[in-house]
């Protein structure tokens, strides 16, 4: 119990400081887009990895990620995601509108270079797809998450609207697979971040837990070109899913 009581408050401390750094450095060096060879993305790539040793996580990196303009295209676990990705690459991720609203925290993420895709019809498809290529075109890595939520390990399937962006900006296509296993290979409790968690809960399950383990995997990357969104979205759920199998 003392063990656990301290693990928590000496994280939590670190936690605070890595945010309010974080904070400092977005008002010296970061300008809302990340340029793959740029200084504010090194120093994204930094905070990232700041944030998960505040956290404990161990994090395994297996396979390479492609050097040329990319869509990676992963499944989602948890927020903890972001930071795994984030601290490997320059990336730009997607997020739903409201995120831009929230206080300090969608300060940072606009800062970051977040890309906000509206929700609705197909009209607000067009419009997230057309963001993404522009995005691409400029020579910037996107993450998207294609189950569009968190799943508890069990790969949901990978939707297919936003593929088109890749497509149309005439890019890579790279799987990426996410894993938080215990200690008999199944999907880690405590980084869980599904149904009704808070944020905090979350938070509060990872800084007391002792030696969560997350591995990130890239996989064999598809030339878009000549190939139909459904396609891209079966090739990518494919490859992750034979990672679990």
């Amino acid at each position: 119990m003392f063990k656990t009581s301290s693990r928590i408050i000496y994280r939590s401390t670190f936690l605070f400081t890595v945010i309010i750094t974080g904070c400092l450095l977005t008002v010296f060096f970061q300008k809302g887009h990340m340029p793959r060879r740029s200084l504010n993305a090194k120093i994204t790539s930094w905070w990232h990895k700041r944030v998960l040793n505040a956290l404990g996580i161990k994090l395994s990196i297996h396979g390479t990620p492609v050097n040329d303009t990319t869509l990676f295209v992963a499944n989602h676990l948890s927020w903890l995601d972001i930071h795994l990705i984030g601290s490997h690459l320059p990336v730009r991720f997607l997020s739903k509108a409201e995120v831009e609203q929230w206080p300090v925290l969608g300060w940072l993420a606009s800062k970051a270079g977040t890309l906000y895709i509206p929700r609705g019809n197909k009209a607000a498809s067009k419009k997230a797809n057309n963001i993404m290529q522009q995005t691409l075109q400029d020579e910037q890595h996107v993450v998207l998450f294609p189950e569009a939520t968190t799943s508890d390990g069990n790969i949901k399937r990978f939707h297919s609207r936003l593929m088109q962006s890749a497509i149309d900006a005439e890019c890579l296509v790279q799987p990426v697979a996410i894993r938080y296993p215990d200690e008999k290979g199944n999907m880690h409790e405590a980084a869980l971040f599904i149904d009704d968690m808070s944020f905090m809960q979350s938070i509060k399950n990872i800084i007391s837990t002792k030696g969560v383990v997350a591995e990130l995997f890239f996989l064999e990357p598809v030339d878009s070109r000549n190939k139909t969104r459904d396609e891209l979205a079966r090739y990518a759920e494919e490859r992750v899913k034979g990672l679990f199998d």
